[in-house]
């Protein structure tokens, strides 16, 4: 977090003060009611406490009382900072939640304006800090080192084409308990949970789809963290279990897969999209691409799950139905890892999502082989460059067929397992 540069001052009242800051920080992306109340406190205990520390002769209103703006005015009136701006947004919007008004209401909201305004409290407050305390070598305030409550940002993965989330970025993060998590946020959409045959859009987290003994749970592990805060959000989090170790398949290097490791991770992909077959009517991911794909380190090999599930159909009478946004054509239309016929959109994909979920699993495996390879038409040749015939013979297969043509995911996995024997 940005305020553990503060760590080692010295100042009356520091554990209280340093808890107030770091309250703050840590409640931007989850309360900004929390966050712009305690910037205010931490504003007013560094007031105090450098007006005690300097022996300041406070000013003081007319009824005699010192309160947070005459205090601000003295510290501004003897050099222990000079931020007056940051100091006046601090305290306007402290002030607008300690009086109860509509604006103090909305604050509770976690949406994007509100965020803003518990960002711009809290870097004003480390502003000031920054200044009063010239002995500490701070950063710039940096919005990636932000957590998310008691979740520390490990390592900020800027998103994929397709994802409908709030910011440019996904996050992996750890808890206090070193535990791992993949964390994306969606905005919400109550209506289509409202309309959710399958109900409660948790009903994967009820649904952990766990693997064979030589291997670990295909799906990742998904569940919904601060759900308390959330009822008035405009966003969800989302959190996938993952390792210390996980990363998205997107952050890999070209070539750094062998034969047999990317057919495994091309089965444990296979493996997610029919197990998702088996929830309710049956769930197609529709937006299977190396952003969307989490990989482990695992024995020598790699075990790999699928994330990223916003625009996942579900199949009912609704053909509409998707687990939180649509899938809209606009940004679809250059995406080489879905087939032709989505991509023109000639009607026969309504049906056939499942066949093109193995589509881009086939494609994904260009990409592990080769990522410049990876375009909307892949000519044969260059398949059989990149891998064994055994191999290349069943994504000619896939990648030159119609939709309707394609196996679907148990039928290509059983031949890549076959093909894998012969490597």
């Amino acid at each position: 977090m940005n305020f553990d540069n503060f760590n080692e001052i010295e100042i009356t009242d520091k554990d209280m003060l340093l808890s107030n800051a770091k309250e703050a920080e840590m409640n931007i992306r989850i309360s900004p009611y929390s966050a712009i109340t305690n910037a205010r406190a931490a504003l007013e205990r560094l007031c105090k406490s450098l007006i005690k520390a300097n022996n300041s002769d406070q000013i003081r209103p007319a009824n005699g009382q010192p309160n947070l703006a005459t205090m601000i005015d003295t510290c501004l009136r003897d050099g222990l900072f000079t931020q007056e701006e940051a100091a006046a947004n601090i305290r306007k919007n402290g002030n607008d939640i300690l009086h109860p008004n509509k604006t103090s209401q909305k604050l509770h909201v976690v949406n994007e304006k509100n965020v803003n305004t518990a960002m711009g409290s809290v870097r004003d407050l480390y502003l000031i800090f920054s200044e009063a305390f010239k002995n500490v070598r701070a950063d710039e305030f940096d919005e990636l080192k932000i957590p998310f409550g008691n979740y520390e940002i490990v390592r900020p993965v800027k998103k994929s084409k397709n994802e409908i989330i709030v910011g440019d970025y996904n996050y992996f993060v750890k808890d206090p308990h070193e535990n791992y998590y993949y964390f994306q946020i969606y905005h919400k959409n109550s209506n289509v949970e409202s309309e959710n045959q399958l109900g409660h859009r948790g009903i994967l987290a009820g649904n952990t789809i766990k693997g064979s003994k030589r291997r670990k749970s295909y799906l990742l592990d998904m569940y919904y963290p601060n759900s308390e805060l959330l009822s008035d959000s405009d966003r969800e989090y989302v959190a996938y279990s993952v390792y210390s170790d996980s990363m998205l398949l997107s952050e890999t290097k070209s070539g750094m897969f062998s034969d047999r490791q990317i057919v495994q991770i091309a089965c444990d992909l296979l493996n997610s999209l029919m197990e998702l077959r088996k929830i309710g009517n049956g769930i197609s991911h529709r937006n299977i691409q190396p952003g969307n794909i989490i990989i482990t380190p695992m024995d020598g090999d790699y075990m790999a799950g699928l994330v990223n599930m916003e625009t996942a159909k579900i199949e009912g009478n609704d053909t509409t139905i998707t687990i939180y946004g649509s899938l809209q054509k606009t940004v679809y239309e250059e995406n080489p890892y879905l087939p032709l016929e989505v991509i023109i959109g000639d009607g026969v994909a309504d049906a056939l999502w499942n066949k093109a979920d193995v589509y881009s699993v086939a494609k994904v495996m260009v990409y592990c082989k080769d990522h410049d390879a990876v375009k909307a038409q892949i000519d044969e040749k260059v398949l059989y460059d990149l891998f064994p015939e055994e191999i290349a013979d069943l994504l000619a297969d896939v990648l030159g067929s119609s939709l309707k043509a394609i196996d679907d995911a148990p039928e290509f996995m059983e031949k890549l397992e076959d093909a894998i024997e012969e490597l």
